[in-house]
């Protein structure tokens, strides 16, 4: 094997590593021109020193500070749970453990694989997937089983199904089965599965879903170096260009919508940020189908010249939406 460098030719051992790197030696004016607003960003200096891990931390802070989406007047400090879609790297997150009751449940679900913060847990998937759908909600089941029987701190899931048949367990501590087998508690843990598998609760999990995402872009050239601000693949990318990034966001928020129709419990709420556009009204116009009340609000740590824009939705209309009816309608 070879590597060549300014016409050299050097023998490398094949057991090594061989990679190369490009050095970029001039930055183009646009680069130049982030890096400088990016250096003297107010919210940038301000999330290094709190310890978030994006300025876009600000922006939810201000959104909850408005609209209190995460501790309602009536809601009594009752935990609830939190699904953040798009989460990498994890501001979010940081933002939904600070603001939420004690022992709400956040779950991040990105394309990316990122480490969430301490009390927050993370599922890397495809939201546009209904795997991914499942997995949210065999999630937020594990957890009302917990709440139920202590016991099922210990057990692991591995299948759920509409059958009769009992779900699959495995055990990781034998004593605890002998003492299951005992007392004769194993059917009446199955029976309970069975029941919250039946139960509205289950079917609609969610007390609030987050999404910040945007339509993944693919690199043409190059390999780099990058952290989850800017990887190969990622749910938050523009283009520079304000039409396709608007219209990319509309697909995405779409699919945000219809994981809130699937997932999300009657008076939930949805926040979702958009790119403004010609097709923005159409978006509020669905969002207003589904949820009581729909509010556009800019958060003061978006920048000024950003067609950034979030969606604050409340009050879920009901359980079951009918999409087709929804995405037929002519607004």
């Amino acid at each position: 094997m070879f590597i060549f460098i300014r016409s050299q030719i050097i023998p490398v051992p094949m057991q090594c590593r061989c990679f190369t790197t490009s050095q970029l030696r001039f930055k183009s004016g646009s680069s130049n021109r982030w890096l400088s607003r990016q250096n003297g960003d107010y919210f940038t200096k301000r999330a290094k020193i709190e310890n978030f891990k994006s300025r876009a931390a600000f922006k939810l802070l201000q959104i909850d500070e408005k609209f209190h989406i995460f501790n309602k007047s009536g809601n009594h400090g009752k935990p609830i749970n939190v699904l953040d879609l798009g989460a990498a790297p994890g501001a979010w997150n940081q933002v939904a453990l600070e603001r939420c009751p004690k022992k709400s449940k956040i779950l991040g679900v990105d394309i990316l694989p990122y480490q969430p913060p301490n009390g927050a847990s993370t599922i890397q998937g495809n939201i546009l997937s209904k795997g991914t759908h499942k997995l949210i909600k065999d999630f937020y089941l594990l957890n009302e089983l917990e709440k139920k029987d202590p016991l099922f701190e210990e057990i692991e899931i591995i299948s759920t199904n509409s059958s009769n048949e009992p779900p699959l367990v495995v055990e990781a501590d034998f004593s605890i089965i002998d003492k299951e087998i005992e007392s004769n508690k194993l059917m009446k843990n199955a029976a309970t599965l069975d029941s919250l598998n039946n139960s509205i609760e289950t079917k609609f999990p969610v007390d609030v879903i987050l999404s910040d995402m945007y339509e993944p872009i693919l690199r043409e050239h190059g390999y780099s170096n990058s952290t989850t601000n800017n990887p190969y693949i990622r749910m938050a990318n523009t283009t520079g260009l304000a039409f396709k990034d608007h219209m990319m966001s509309m697909d995405l928020c779409d699919a945000a919508l219809i994981t809130a129709i699937d997932l999300l419990k009657k008076n939930g709420s949805l926040v979702m940020k958009f790119f403004t556009g010609e097709e923005d009204s159409l978006l509020e116009n669905r969002l207003k189908f589904v949820f009581k009340e729909v509010k556009r609000f800019k958060p003061k740590a978006c920048r000024l010249e950003s067609k950034e824009c979030y969606f604050v939705c409340l009050g879920k209309k009901d359980y079951e939406i009918d999409k087709i009816e929804l995405f037929s309608k002519k607004f």
